[in-house]
């Protein structure tokens, strides 16, 4: 008996859906997940939920409470181009007897902040989808959206690169229980597509050592016994020997809604790379630390006096290691690291002493918060920590994406704020050099 592949099915579909879109503009759909008996739940990646196909179906039942839990669909390098389609849709039903709430995504990687059924007439709740118990209901991603604000140039992910897509069950109170009965491709791609050539494109963190353009993983002397790492991009044209400014990233919380993607975790941050374009810049994305010291915290802060020591350790390995200068270090961060501006880069003045200049995503809100005490404390012992800025630079340039999103790819295309933050850091950078 002849064995069928796990992906055959749907990729032979596809395929031959392209070859028909290429020929004529009518519109058409293909399976990109139909769950024939044949395929394979192990070529999915499951977070604490159990997966199987039962019935034409892709049966997801929830182990134990995680604000993440969810299934990651890769689709096969040769499935990837998905330009010539409007949208992904799955056709979804809550098997369970509480509400469900989840988010669907369709995610190119390289920076790219990702897509979900979002739209930006959908209000600050659109998303966050939620299905009733029993209900079943199919859910629309537009694959060629763009964020709403003004300068955007290019969709919020790649529909010629869609590498994965996935379903975020984001309740930590409720088991899910969700049965997935397709996902396809369907629509006509609009007939303007944007060009992505000016994007920013980063590369993905592998463990390899470190070199010339490569983001890798990095652990710290005395945190083996750990799993706390840091990503370290050096800029292409490093050489040993060289000294090259600093830019120190710090990510946002473990987030699912609308455009926002976030994992809360060190290799997702965007930001530093997007400022650097890969050149001139070593670029240090560090972690906050759990309460016990063996992760990373994912959401609010964790141990920030454990985060603080981290960061000094990293810098100063940096400098020591790879030609960092000590004296041309920048702190960005989104979101959770935007406040961490204030409450861990001006915690005490060993770490504050580390910083050349500061750069915010949203103007003011890093600093004294209006309500006193702000999220998560941020505001509480502000005076103190003020004192240690002692004339230091900050600059913020609004990135204008749109209301109702927040996400971390303000710095990936030569818009004008980007342009801006640029040239900012270019001229502290000159003043410091000026004798």
């Amino acid at each position: 008996m002849k064995t069928k592949r796990p992906y055959a099915g749907c990729l032979r579909r596809l395929l031959c859906a392209g070859i028909l879109l290429a020929a004529t503009t009518v519109a058409s759909a293909t399976e990109l997940f139909d769950f024939e008996p044949a395929f394979d739940p192990a070529q999915l990646t499951a977070r604490s939920v159990t997966i199987a196909v039962t019935n034409g179906a892709l049966e997801i039942k929830g182990t134990v409470p995680a604000i993440d839990s969810g299934v990651v669909f890769p689709l096969p390098k040769q499935a990837q181009d998905l330009s010539r389609f409007r949208f992904v849709e799955a056709d979804l039903e809550n098997t369970g007897d509480k509400p469900l709430r989840f988010t669907f995504w369709a995610l190119s990687g390289h920076g790219w902040g990702g897509v979900s059924t979002f739209t930006p007439e959908g209000g600050p709740a659109a998303g966050r989808e939620m299905l009733a118990p029993g209900q079943r209901a199919t859910f629309k991603i537009d694959l060629h959206t763009r964020y709403p604000g003004e300068a955007v140039y290019t969709s919020a992910t790649d529909p010629a690169s869609i590498r994965w897509l996935e379903i975020v069950l984001g309740d930590n109170r409720n088991l899910p229980s969700l049965r997935v009965r397709s996902i396809r491709a369907t629509g006509e791609a609009p007939a303007q597509v944007h060009d992505a050539s000016r994007r920013v494109r980063v590369p993905d963190v592998t463990r390899e050592p470190a070199g010339p353009g490569r983001r890798v993983y990095q652990q710290l002397p005395g945190w083996e016994k750990t799993s706390v790492t840091h990503v370290l991009t050096l800029p292409r044209e490093w050489k040993p020997g060289v000294k090259y400014p600093v830019i120190v990233e710090y990510t946002g919380n473990v987030f699912y809604h609308k455009f926002c993607h976030s994992t809360g975790l060190t290799d997702q941050g965007n930001l530093a790379y997007g400022l650097a374009r890969g050149e001139k810049f070593i670029c240090l994305n560090l972690p906050f630390i759990s309460a016990d010291g063996q992760r990373e915290q994912r959401d609010g802060w964790g141990d920030i006096e454990k985060a603080a020591d981290y960061c000094v350790a990293a810098v100063r390995a940096v400098c020591e290691q790879f030609g960092g200068d000590a004296g041309a270090v920048f702190f960005v961060g989104f979101s959770r690291g935007d406040y961490a501006a204030n409450y861990l880069a001006l915690r005490d003045d060993r770490i504050a002493s580390l910083w050349l200049g500061f750069v915010g995503t949203h103007p003011g809100r890093a600093w004294k918060p209006a309500d006193g005490a702000g999220w998560n404390k941020v505001g509480l012992g502000w005076d103190e920590r003020a004192a240690r800025l002692k004339g230091r630079p900050w600059f913020a340039a609004p990135a204008n994406l749109g209301a109702h999103v927040h996400v971390d790819v303000e710095y990936l295309e030569d818009r004008p704020s980007t342009v801006a933050t640029r040239r900012w850091m270019q001229e502290v950078l000159s003043r410091r050099a000026s004798p």
